[in-house]
C-alpha cells in the first residue's frame, strides 16, 4: 500500500512539472529596450507599465526591458526593430524614427494630448504609418504635455541672442533652431555632458524633465521660457511579433497602455515639479521671454517645423497637422470641451 501511494504520488509531481514546463514553454517574450539608460527619469512609466502587463497576463506573456542604448545605440534601434531584431520599443523619441518614418516630428508638434488624439483620428493614422514604416504596432505614448525647454549658457532674452548659437539638438527641432538663426548640432544624449561642460554647444535642448538624470543642472546656468513642442516617447512592437499574440493579450496590452497615458502624464507633472525644485537649488535661472517675443518663439516652432514635416511627408503630413488640431476634436468628446 505504501509503495503504490508512493508512485502515484511520484506521478502526480511529474505530471505538474509537466504542466509546469508547458505553461513556460508558452509564454511570450517580448524583448523590449528603451533609447535613454533605464535609470533616466524620462522612463518613469516603463517599469511601470512593465509590471502591469506582466502581472495581468498572468504568466502567458512577459516583457522583458532589457536596457537602452548602451545594448543597441538609440538611433540603431528602430531599424533593429523593423527587421524584426527585438520585439519592443518600450521608450523611443519619435524624432530617432525619422530616418524611416518621415512623418516623426508631427507628432511633437500636436495640441493634443495622446487620449484626445484617439478621439481625434491622428491616433488611427498614426498606426497604418507605423505599419506602412516601420512594420510595427504602434501602441501610444506615456506622456502627453511636459515640453521641451532651451536649457543654455547664455543669456537669452529676445530672439536675436539665437543667433550663432550652437544648440544641441536633435531633428525634430532642426527647422525651428534654422529659422532662429541658431547652428543645430546632432549629439547622442550620453554625449551632451561633456559637449556642454567643453563648450562645445552653448545650448541644449530636452523635455523639461530628465535633464538632471544627465547632471547638466550642474553645468547649465538658464532654462529659457516658455518651452516648445510636446514630449512624444512612442511605444510599439514589431507587427510580426504582434501578430502571435493572441487577441486577448494584445487587448490587455492596449488597456494598460491607455491607463499609462493618463497615469505617466500625472506622474510627469510631478517630475517636472521635481526638477525644477532641482535646478533652483544648483543656480539655475528661469528666464521668461517678453509676451511678444514668446509668442514669436512658439509661432515660428510650429509654422516652420510643419512646413518641414510636409514637405518631407505630402502623403500624411497634411492630414496629421489637421488630426492634430484642437479643432479635429469632436464637440462633446469631454466635458470641458465645447
Amino acid at each position: 500500500m505504501e509503495k503504490k501511494f508512493v508512485t502515484i504520488f511520484v506521478i502526480f509531481f511529474l505530471v505538474l512539472c509537466f504542466i509546469s514546463s508547458e505553461g513556460n514553454a508558452q509564454t511570450i517574450v517580448l524583448k523590449a529596450l528603451s533609447h535613454l539608460p533605464k535609470d533616466n527619469l524620462v522612463n518613469d512609466p516603463v517599469p511601470i507599465f512593465v509590471e502591469k502587463v506582466n502581472k495581468l497576463s498572468k504568466g502567458r506573456l512577459r516583457i522583458d526591458w532589457v536596457g537602452g542604448p548602451e545594448v543597441i545605440p538609440s538611433y540603431d534601434q528602430v531599424l533593429a526593430l523593423k527587421k524584426g531584431s527585438i520585439d519592443m520599443l518600450i521608450y523611443c523619441a519619435f524624432s530617432f524614427t525619422k530616418t524611416l518614418m518621415p512623418e516623426a516630428d508631427a507628432k511633437g508638434l500636436s495640441e493634443l494630448t495622446e487620449w484626445e488624439e484617439r478621439k481625434s483620428g491622428a491616433f488611427k493614422l498614426w498606426t497604418e504609418i507605423f505599419e506602412k514604416r516601420l512594420n510595427a504596432k504602434y501602441l501610444g505614448r506615456f506622456q502627453s504635455i511636459v515640453p521641451f525647454m532651451i536649457y543654455s549658457n547664455r543669456k537669452i532674452t529676445s530672439l536675436e541672442d539665437f543667433k550663432g548659437l550652437k544648440i544641441r539638438s536633435m531633428p525634430l527641432y532642426v527647422p525651428f533652431l534654422k529659422a532662429l538663426g541658431a547652428v543645430p548640432s546632432m549629439i547622442p544624449p550620453s554625449d551632451m555632458y561633456t559637449a556642454v561642460e567643453r563648450k562645445v554647444v552653448d545650448a541644449f535642448m530636452w523635455p523639461r524633465i530628465g535633464m538632471i538624470s544627465w547632471g547638466l543642472h550642474e553645468i547649465t546656468k538658464y532654462v529659457i521660457e516658455p518651452g516648445v513642442f510636446q514630449l512624444e516617447p512612442a511605444t510599439f512592437i514589431n507587427l510580426d511579433k504582434w501578430k502571435t499574440i493572441p487577441k486577448d493579450l494584445q487587448d490587455l496590452i492596449m488597456d494598460v497602455m491607455q491607463d499609462m497615458e493618463y497615469i505617466g502624464t500625472m506622474r510627469a507633472m510631478q517630475i517636472v515639479s521635481y526638477e525644477d525644485n532641482v535646478r533652483k537649488k544648483a543656480g539655475m535661472e528661469y528666464i521668461q521671454l517678453p509676451p511678444k517675443v514668446a509668442a514669436d518663439l512658439i509661432r515660428i516652432a510650429q509654422e516652420e517645423t510643419w512646413k518641414a514635416v510636409i514637405a518631407g511627408a505630402p502623403e500624411y503630413g497634411p492630414k496629421l497637422k489637421q488630426l492634430s488640431s484642437k479643432s479635429a476634436l469632436p464637440k462633446g468628446s469631454f466635458p470641458w470641451h465645447k
